[in-house]
């Protein structure tokens, strides 16, 4: 559980981060910002919290030592020392300026707060934020005066919008969570990789989200397995996940595919990925994964075979042959009635 509507904005500053290798500058900040203002504060919150979506979680990682880790161990002293917030504000921003060397990464301002009484996983702990907006919004304001109203345009920063964003709980001396946003990530992974350097923790949410993934992949790409085949193994798939509390392996391939040798291909090729054999299944990432997933058969002349849901029994429903007459393929689908 999450709950951030106590939360205590302490200290928190903006920087502002340049491209190093368009040769752009680093500003950094002098003062903290002023968070008095109680209607700022409450539009603040909003923008620290609602782009994040916490299924996923993200862990600090070093090749060699997690506290060669720039962004851990900086957040670790605020966290240890809040009265160090400023000194460790400008060596994340720094750091993210040093890091800042792909072409497509753009200028932007990073916003670093440190917010007190933040409840997750059903426990009370400090939270350091870190915010980067590189994307601007215009908007219209409407000023009164004697002769009535006259209208301007202004740029800033969507509350509803976050380009690149961190969170980081400390539940603990050394148990850390981390979850992160970036709009831009088909552009470079540089906020994931370079800067923060995280990756995602294994949790039912992760192991099924992937696992459905590469059903989904395998079967889409692999060009030996006929498109009502395909069709139904990705039924299959989801019919699975859907109804079983726990994934595993064996269980799975003997229900999907209709031959051994298939199965232990798919087998082999699970394994390479690195998916656990065994975990408790998300129903939060079914529903996800299953939105992404297309159930049809494509057929030339534009005509493409359809289905909305998954289907209990599909070899029941659809088959295929051939015209000798006509010398061409065929589908004979059965239904009961018609709309």
């Amino acid at each position: 559980m999450q709950d951030f509507s106590g939360v205590n904005i302490k200290n928190m500053i903006i920087h502002n981060v340049g491209n190093k290798i368009k040769g752009e500058s680093l500003d950094l900040s002098t003062e903290l910002c002023d968070i008095s203002n109680q209607v700022t504060s409450q539009y603040l919150k909003q923008f620290f919290f609602s782009a994040f979506k916490f299924d996923i979680t993200y862990r600090f990682v070093h090749e060699s030592d997690i506290v060669m880790n720039e962004i851990y161990n900086y957040v670790k002293q605020i966290f240890d020392n809040p009265n160090i917030f400023y000194e460790q504000s400008v060596n994340i921003a720094k750091h993210l300026y040093e890091v800042s060397v792909h072409p497509n990464i753009k200028t932007g301002e990073l916003c670093i707060v440190h917010m007190q009484n933040c409840i997750i996983d059903n426990n009370v702990t400090d939270a350091i934020g870190l915010y980067k907006s590189e994307s601007k919004d215009y908007y219209l304001k409407i000023n009164g005066n004697e002769q009535g109203y006259d209208i301007e345009c202004e740029q800033g920063i969507n509350p509803k919008k976050l380009d690149k964003g961190c969170l980081i709980f400390r539940l603990s001396e050394s148990n850390y969570k981390v979850y992160i946003v970036d709009k831009n990530i088909n552009n470079t992974q540089y906020w994931k990789k370079q800067f923060l350097m995280v990756e995602e923790e294994k949790n039912e949410y992760t192991n099924t989200s992937k696992a459905l993934k590469l059903c989904k992949r395998y079967i889409e790409k692999n060009e030996n397995i006929e498109p009502e085949k395909k069709l139904n193994f990705i039924n299959n798939s989801m019919i699975y996940f859907e109804n079983n509390e726990k994934f595993n392996l064996e269980k799975f391939t003997e229900k999907i595919f209709d031959n051994e040798n298939e199965s232990d291909k798919f087998k082999i090729y699970l394994n390479t990925q690195e998916i656990d054999n065994k975990f408790s299944i998300s129903s939060n990432a079914v529903a996800k994964v299953k939105k992404t997933i297309k159930k049809s058969i494509r057929l030339d002349d534009n005509v493409e075979i359809k289905f909305k849901d998954s289907i209990n029994d599909i070899n029941g429903l659809i088959e295929k042959g051939y015209d000798k007459k006509k010398k061409k393929n065929y589908y004979k689908i059965y239904f009961n009635n018609e709309d």
